[in-house]
Parts: C-alpha cells; structure tokens; sequence
C-alpha cells in the first residue's frame, strides 16, 4: 500500500455552524490521495456527532476525539497521527476550493520546495454576516531559496501578512516537521502560529508561493487571541515570536534595511501590548501592572530590541529606565500619554 501523498488536519472546536462546510470541501477535492485527520478538542455543540457521521460515510477520514486543551494541543496531535508526505492545516470554520490540493501538490512537487504558499480569500463576519472580503497574496509564481529570503521576506510579510503568519492555506513537507520534532507551543494563543511557521523555515531550503487563492477563511470580527489574552502571556508571546525571527535572521543572509524592517514589525506588536494595559486598567490591579511592567523590561528581546532601536523609540527606552528604578507610576504615566 503506497504512502498517503496530503494529510489534511483539521482541529475542531464548538464548530457545528461552518464544519459540513468545511469537510465538504476537503472531501470533494480533484486530488483524492488524501487523509483527513479530524480532531475533536472537546467540542460541546453538535461538532461531535458531525465528525462521527463523516468518519462513519468515508474512509479517508481518520477522527479523534479529546479533552479541551487548546487549537495547538489539537494540531500536534494530528500530526503525531498523520502519514502523509505533505500536511496541510484547514481551521473548521473556513474551506478550499475543489482544486486546492491538486494546484498547490502539483507545483510543490515540480519545484521541489518545502512549503509552498496558497493566497487567502478573507471572510470577515459580524454576527454571522458577511460585511467584507480581503484578498491576501502574491500577483506572481515566486520560487525562493534559502540563500534569498533576506530578499523577499519583507515582500512576503507585507503581502500576504495572515496567511504567512497562519499555518493554514500551505502544503507543507512533513518530514521536516517529523525530523525536527516541530510543534505548536500549547502555551501560546496570539503568535503560536507565526513561531511554528519561522520554526519550520529556519529547517527548510526553499519556499514557493503561489498566485493561486484556493483558501476561503472564514473571521468574525473583534474576536481574536490578542482581545481574550491574558497580559502576562501576551508580553511572553510577543517576546518568543521575536526571538524566533531573529533566530531565523541568524540563519540567512540579511541587510539592515530588512532588520530594520522586522523590528518596526515587531513595534506594532510591542504597542500592542502597552495598549492592553491601557484598555484594561479598570480590570488590573497597581500590583499586577507594575508586575507586567517589570517583566516586560526584564524580557532579553525586549531590552535587545530597544539597544537595537535606542534612536529610533526612545519612548521605549525611557519606560525601561523608569521600571529599572521602580517608578512604575511615572512609567505607567508615560504609557498612557504617548499610546493612547
């Protein structure tokens, strides 16, 4: 019996609305040399008995059922289970076009890349009405080797900003998540996605991106990870995915005009997390601030950014001087004047 070509994996939680969609949509692909790993994260809608009824109609489907623990603990464990030589991720409320799999199988295999890149149509929703769609992606076929990422990583990350930091809308070569023992940080929610992914490039001799927009994402607006997560986590959160980029830099060639354009990145993430503190200083006590500002400014990316930044943010740089001499209130002050 030959090897199973795609493994599909599909973590599932309280889903019942979009997932006939979305398994639909998966099954009816052109290319049928797939598995379909459906994990269950402990769904407590009607996601269960759908899962059940596919599994029991196709025998491509291979379903887990589990305990809650999480989108990342979901996704490890099906590519603990999975076969497949390439694995591609589907969240269960979005789905792919019919020719998904065989459009993006069959340039990864001619190209010989590692991970090959799908565009992204973006469903954005407000009370289960659609009020928008967004095109994220590339306008040309791009093959790029490891030795020239420096030269197309500003343009990947600009262009296709969510499908570059999503796993999802990919194909990628599941050896070299095997062989590297590659997962998602299950203690993670806003930047999970955006580390496995610099992990698995920082493993990888080439990428290709495709024109081709085969994923439909399905959001609902105002309800992302950063507005659910806790202040301490988001500032850990932050600090690991910059310091997987700049692992990631290490490993490539780079000029500073693409450092530089990585740190004013990481700068919009950084604001966001001084915005949460300001959003939510009814709901923090003086303690926990000052808590979040000290290990903020303990954080080695953190002080390494603003040493690399010093000219260029010095608000950043006066915040950490204030927290190093305890005068939180005065920092916090700072803050709340310049950001908000």
């Amino acid at each position: 019996m030959s090897k199973t070509k795609v493994s599909i994996i599909v973590p599932i939680y309280n889903a019942e609305r979009d997932l006939k969609c979305c398994i639909d949509s998966i099954l009816s692909q052109t290319f049928e040399d797939i598995e379909v790993i459906l994990v269950n994260d402990g769904s407590t809608d009607k996601s269960r008995e759908i899962c059940d009824e596919y599994a029991i109609k196709d025998k491509r489907i291979i379903l887990i059922h589990k305990k809650n623990q999480g989108v990342s603990s979901a996704r490890n464990l099906g590519i603990k289970e999975s076969t497949g030589d390439y694995i591609m991720f589907c969240d269960s409320d979005d789905w792919i076009e019919s020719d998904c799999i065989e459009k993006l199988y069959s340039k990864i295999k001619d190209s010989n890349a590692d991970i090959i890149y799908s565009g992204v149509y973006r469903e954005e929703y407000t009370n289960g009405k659609k009020i928008q769609d967004k095109v994220s992606g590339v306008s040309e076929e791009i093959f790029i080797k490891k030795e020239d990422f420096d030269k197309y990583l500003d343009y990947i990350i600009e262009s296709i900003k969510s499908p570059f930091l999503s796993p999802c809308a990919k194909l990628y070569n599941a050896s070299i998540i095997r062989n590297n023992n590659l997962k998602f940080d299950i203690d993670m929610v806003c930047f999970e996605d955006f580390c496995f992914n610099l992990k698995f490039l920082q493993n990888t001799k080439s990428m290709y991106l495709s024109k081709d927009i085969k994923y439909h994402y399905r959001g609902e607006r105002g309800k992302g990870g950063i507005q659910k997560r806790n202040k301490n986590d988001l500032v850990y959160e932050v600090s690991s995915s910059h310091y997987e980029m700049n692992k990631l830099l290490r490993l490539i060639k780079y000029n500073e005009e693409l450092k530089d354009y990585i740190e004013i990145w990481f700068l919009e993430h950084y604001k966001i997390v001084f915005e949460k503190i300001i959003f939510e200083e009814n709901n923090m006590s003086k303690i926990e601030r000052n808590n979040i500002l000290k290990h903020l400014c303990s954080d080695k990316e953190f002080c390494d950014f603003i040493e690399y930044n010093k000219d260029k943010i010095r608000l950043y740089k006066y915040i950490k001087i204030l927290v190093d001499r305890r005068l939180y209130s005065l920092a916090y002050l700072l803050i709340k004047n310049r950001i908000k």
